[in-house]
Protein backbone atom coordinates (compact mmCIF):
# COMPACT_ATOMS: atom_id res chain seq x y z
CA UNK A 1 0.00 0.00 0.00
CA UNK A 2 2.90 2.31 0.63
CA UNK A 3 3.75 2.63 -3.06
CA UNK A 4 0.14 3.46 -3.95
CA UNK A 5 -0.04 6.10 -1.23
CA UNK A 6 3.25 7.58 -2.45
CA UNK A 7 1.91 7.79 -6.01
CA UNK A 8 -1.29 9.43 -4.78
CA UNK A 9 0.72 11.95 -2.76
CA UNK A 10 2.95 12.78 -5.77
CA UNK A 11 -0.11 13.15 -8.02
CA UNK A 12 -1.85 15.44 -5.52
CA UNK A 13 1.31 17.52 -5.19
CA UNK A 14 1.57 17.90 -8.97
CA UNK A 15 -2.07 18.95 -9.16
CA UNK A 16 -1.48 21.47 -6.36
CA UNK A 17 1.49 22.96 -8.25
CA UNK A 18 -0.57 23.13 -11.44
CA UNK A 19 -3.37 24.95 -9.63
CA UNK A 20 -0.90 27.39 -8.08
CA UNK A 21 0.57 28.14 -11.50
CA UNK A 22 -2.87 28.60 -13.01
CA UNK A 23 -3.74 30.99 -10.18
CA UNK A 24 -0.49 32.87 -10.85
CA UNK A 25 -1.42 33.39 -14.50
CA UNK A 26 -4.80 34.79 -13.41
CA UNK A 27 -3.25 36.88 -10.62
CA UNK A 28 -0.52 38.32 -12.86
CA UNK A 29 -3.13 39.25 -15.45
CA UNK A 30 -4.99 41.22 -12.76
CA UNK A 31 -1.82 42.85 -11.45
CA UNK A 32 -0.89 44.12 -14.90
CA UNK A 33 -4.47 45.39 -15.41
CA UNK A 34 -4.01 44.54 -19.06
CA UNK A 35 -7.11 44.33 -21.22
CA UNK A 36 -8.71 40.98 -21.88
CA UNK A 37 -7.54 41.07 -25.50
CA UNK A 38 -3.99 40.41 -24.28
CA UNK A 39 -4.69 37.72 -21.65
CA UNK A 40 -7.60 36.00 -23.35
CA UNK A 41 -8.51 32.45 -22.41
CA UNK A 42 -6.37 30.89 -25.15
CA UNK A 43 -3.32 32.94 -24.13
CA UNK A 44 -3.77 32.09 -20.45
CA UNK A 45 -3.86 28.41 -21.33
CA UNK A 46 -0.65 28.72 -23.37
CA UNK A 47 1.04 30.59 -20.51
CA UNK A 48 -0.09 27.91 -18.09
CA UNK A 49 1.47 25.18 -20.23
CA UNK A 50 4.72 27.15 -20.59
CA UNK A 51 4.85 27.57 -16.80
CA UNK A 52 4.32 23.86 -16.27
CA UNK A 53 7.22 23.13 -18.62
CA UNK A 54 9.55 25.56 -16.82
CA UNK A 55 9.88 28.07 -19.65
CA UNK A 56 8.17 30.76 -17.56
CA UNK A 57 8.20 30.99 -13.78
CA UNK A 58 6.81 34.49 -13.41
CA UNK A 59 5.83 37.66 -15.25
CA UNK A 60 6.84 40.75 -13.32
CA UNK A 61 5.88 43.80 -15.35
CA UNK A 62 5.25 45.22 -18.78
CA UNK A 63 8.29 46.31 -20.79
CA UNK A 64 6.60 47.68 -23.89
CA UNK A 65 3.31 47.94 -25.73
CA UNK A 66 3.32 47.91 -29.52
CA UNK A 67 0.82 47.98 -32.34
CA UNK A 68 0.52 44.19 -32.31
CA UNK A 69 1.94 42.90 -29.04
CA UNK A 70 2.75 43.48 -25.39
CA UNK A 71 6.16 42.54 -23.99
CA UNK A 72 6.64 41.50 -20.36
CA UNK A 73 9.66 41.07 -18.15
CA UNK A 74 9.83 37.64 -16.60
CA UNK A 75 11.95 34.81 -15.29
CA UNK A 76 12.15 31.18 -16.30
CA UNK A 77 12.20 28.13 -14.05
CA UNK A 78 15.93 28.57 -13.41
CA UNK A 79 15.60 32.24 -12.45
CA UNK A 80 17.00 33.54 -15.72
CA UNK A 81 15.61 36.85 -17.01
CA UNK A 82 13.44 36.60 -20.10
CA UNK A 83 11.24 38.80 -22.26
CA UNK A 84 7.80 37.37 -23.04
CA UNK A 85 6.12 38.82 -26.10
CA UNK A 86 2.39 38.22 -26.39
CA UNK A 87 0.77 38.94 -29.74
CA UNK A 88 -2.79 40.12 -29.28
CA UNK A 89 -5.31 37.98 -31.11
CA UNK A 90 -8.52 39.96 -30.61
CA UNK A 91 -7.21 43.34 -31.76
CA UNK A 92 -4.57 42.32 -34.30
CA UNK A 93 -4.59 43.79 -37.79
CA UNK A 94 -4.47 40.28 -39.18
CA UNK A 95 -5.24 41.34 -42.76
CA UNK A 96 -2.02 43.36 -42.88
CA UNK A 97 -0.12 40.52 -41.21
CA UNK A 98 -1.52 38.07 -43.74
CA UNK A 99 -0.33 40.20 -46.68
CA UNK A 100 3.22 40.04 -45.33
CA UNK A 101 2.98 36.30 -44.64
CA UNK A 102 1.76 35.22 -48.08
CA UNK A 103 4.59 37.24 -49.63
CA UNK A 104 7.04 35.10 -47.65
CA UNK A 105 7.69 31.66 -49.20
CA UNK A 106 8.13 30.21 -45.70
CA UNK A 107 4.55 31.13 -44.73
CA UNK A 108 2.78 31.14 -48.08
CA UNK A 109 0.29 28.46 -46.98
CA UNK A 110 -0.90 30.23 -43.80
CA UNK A 111 -4.67 29.94 -43.38
CA UNK A 112 -6.50 33.24 -43.68
CA UNK A 113 -8.08 33.37 -40.24
CA UNK A 114 -7.09 35.53 -37.29
CA UNK A 115 -5.72 32.85 -35.01
CA UNK A 116 -3.64 31.06 -37.68
CA UNK A 117 -2.28 34.38 -38.93
CA UNK A 118 -1.22 35.61 -35.48
CA UNK A 119 0.37 32.26 -34.61
CA UNK A 120 2.35 32.32 -37.89
CA UNK A 121 3.33 35.93 -37.20
CA UNK A 122 4.90 34.95 -33.88
CA UNK A 123 6.63 31.98 -35.52
CA UNK A 124 7.94 34.27 -38.26
CA UNK A 125 9.57 36.59 -35.73
CA UNK A 126 11.15 33.57 -34.03
CA UNK A 127 12.60 32.32 -37.33
CA UNK A 128 13.86 35.79 -38.26
CA UNK A 129 15.50 36.27 -34.88
CA UNK A 130 17.30 32.94 -35.29
CA UNK A 131 18.76 34.11 -38.61
CA UNK A 132 19.62 37.57 -37.29
CA UNK A 133 21.22 36.26 -34.08
CA UNK A 134 23.90 34.57 -36.17
CA UNK A 135 25.22 37.87 -37.57
CA UNK A 136 24.14 40.83 -35.39
CA UNK A 137 23.06 41.64 -31.83
CA UNK A 138 19.39 40.83 -31.23
CA UNK A 139 17.42 39.27 -28.37
CA UNK A 140 18.17 35.57 -28.71
CA UNK A 141 14.96 33.63 -29.37
CA UNK A 142 14.20 30.84 -26.91
CA UNK A 143 10.78 29.46 -27.82
CA UNK A 144 7.57 30.28 -29.62
CA UNK A 145 4.22 28.74 -28.81
CA UNK A 146 1.01 29.93 -30.47
CA UNK A 147 0.92 33.73 -29.99
CA UNK A 148 3.71 33.83 -27.38
CA UNK A 149 7.40 34.38 -28.07
CA UNK A 150 10.02 33.98 -25.33
CA UNK A 151 13.33 35.78 -25.85
CA UNK A 152 16.46 36.85 -24.06
CA UNK A 153 15.85 39.91 -21.89
CA UNK A 154 17.93 42.92 -22.94
CA UNK A 155 18.33 45.33 -20.06
CA UNK A 156 19.69 46.02 -16.62
CA UNK A 157 18.13 45.92 -13.15
CA UNK A 158 14.84 44.60 -14.60
CA UNK A 159 14.59 47.61 -16.96
CA UNK A 160 14.89 47.16 -20.70
CA UNK A 161 17.57 49.07 -22.56
CA UNK A 162 16.21 52.34 -24.01
CA UNK A 163 15.44 52.73 -27.69
CA UNK A 164 17.48 55.01 -29.93
CA UNK A 165 14.41 57.29 -29.98
CA UNK A 166 14.49 57.66 -26.19
CA UNK A 167 18.26 57.67 -25.72
CA UNK A 168 19.99 59.78 -28.35
CA UNK A 169 23.30 58.62 -29.69
CA UNK A 170 26.43 59.99 -28.01
CA UNK A 171 28.47 59.30 -31.12
CA UNK A 172 26.06 59.61 -34.09
CA UNK A 173 28.65 58.98 -36.79
CA UNK A 174 29.90 55.79 -35.17
CA UNK A 175 26.40 54.52 -34.39
CA UNK A 176 25.11 55.30 -37.89
CA UNK A 177 27.95 53.26 -39.38
CA UNK A 178 27.32 50.34 -36.99
CA UNK A 179 23.60 50.30 -37.83
CA UNK A 180 24.22 50.36 -41.59
CA UNK A 181 26.83 47.62 -41.18
CA UNK A 182 24.20 45.58 -39.34
CA UNK A 183 21.71 46.14 -42.15
CA UNK A 184 24.40 44.95 -44.55
CA UNK A 185 25.18 41.85 -42.44
CA UNK A 186 21.50 40.98 -42.27
CA UNK A 187 21.14 41.31 -46.03
CA UNK A 188 24.14 39.05 -46.62
CA UNK A 189 22.49 36.53 -44.28
CA UNK A 190 19.39 36.67 -46.47
CA UNK A 191 17.17 38.89 -44.31
CA UNK A 192 15.81 42.45 -44.34
CA UNK A 193 14.36 43.88 -41.13
CA UNK A 194 11.62 45.69 -43.11
CA UNK A 195 10.51 47.91 -40.21
CA UNK A 196 13.76 49.42 -38.98
CA UNK A 197 13.71 52.82 -37.28
CA UNK A 198 14.82 54.58 -34.11
CA UNK A 199 11.91 52.91 -32.32
CA UNK A 200 13.22 49.35 -32.63
CA UNK A 201 16.92 49.81 -32.02
CA UNK A 202 18.03 49.38 -28.42
CA UNK A 203 21.03 51.26 -27.04
CA UNK A 204 22.72 49.16 -24.38
CA UNK A 205 26.35 48.13 -24.05
CA UNK A 206 25.89 47.23 -27.69
CA UNK A 207 23.39 48.21 -30.37
CA UNK A 208 20.55 45.73 -30.73
CA UNK A 209 17.85 45.37 -33.38
CA UNK A 210 14.43 44.23 -32.15
CA UNK A 211 10.92 43.57 -33.53
CA UNK A 212 11.55 41.21 -36.43
CA UNK A 213 8.04 39.99 -37.23
CA UNK A 214 7.98 41.99 -40.48
CA UNK A 215 11.44 40.70 -41.39
CA UNK A 216 11.53 39.60 -45.02
CA UNK A 217 13.83 37.12 -46.70
CA UNK A 218 15.99 38.26 -49.59
CA UNK A 219 14.01 36.17 -52.09
CA UNK A 220 10.85 38.21 -51.56
CA UNK A 221 9.81 40.40 -54.51
CA UNK A 222 9.53 43.31 -52.02
CA UNK A 223 12.96 42.75 -50.47
CA UNK A 224 14.79 45.68 -52.12
CA UNK A 225 11.89 48.06 -51.44
CA UNK A 226 11.95 47.13 -47.76
CA UNK A 227 15.74 47.42 -47.65
CA UNK A 228 15.56 50.91 -49.12
CA UNK A 229 12.88 51.91 -46.65
CA UNK A 230 15.01 50.74 -43.71
CA UNK A 231 17.94 52.80 -45.00
CA UNK A 232 15.69 55.83 -45.52
CA UNK A 233 14.45 55.65 -41.92
CA UNK A 234 17.95 55.42 -40.46
CA UNK A 235 19.29 58.13 -42.78
CA UNK A 236 16.41 60.43 -41.88
CA UNK A 237 17.02 60.02 -38.16
CA UNK A 238 20.78 60.56 -38.23
CA UNK A 239 20.59 63.44 -40.71
CA UNK A 240 19.42 65.53 -37.74
CA UNK A 241 22.86 65.12 -36.16
CA UNK A 242 25.47 64.41 -38.85
CA UNK A 243 26.04 64.48 -42.57
CA UNK A 244 24.94 61.15 -43.98
CA UNK A 245 25.39 59.56 -47.41
CA UNK A 246 22.54 59.64 -49.92
CA UNK A 247 20.11 56.75 -49.48
CA UNK A 248 20.77 55.39 -52.98
CA UNK A 249 24.51 55.47 -52.37
CA UNK A 250 24.14 53.40 -49.19
CA UNK A 251 21.69 51.06 -50.89
CA UNK A 252 24.01 50.53 -53.85
CA UNK A 253 26.90 49.78 -51.50
CA UNK A 254 24.90 46.99 -49.85
CA UNK A 255 23.45 45.50 -53.04
CA UNK A 256 26.73 45.55 -54.99
CA UNK A 257 28.98 43.99 -52.37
Amino acid sequence: MGDIEDHIEVYERKEEIKNLKRERVDRDSDIFKVRDEVFDQSTRLTLFKLMNNGYIESLNGEIATGKEANVFYGKDGEGKEIAVKIYRIATSNFNKMYEYLVGDPRFYYTKKDKRSTVFSWAKREFKNLKIASEVINVPKPILTRNNILIMEFLGKNTKAYPTLKDNKSRDPEKDFNIIIENVDKLYKAGLIHADLSEYNILMGKKIYFIDFAQGTIKDSIMAQDFLKRDIENITRYFSNYIEVPEVNETLKGILNE
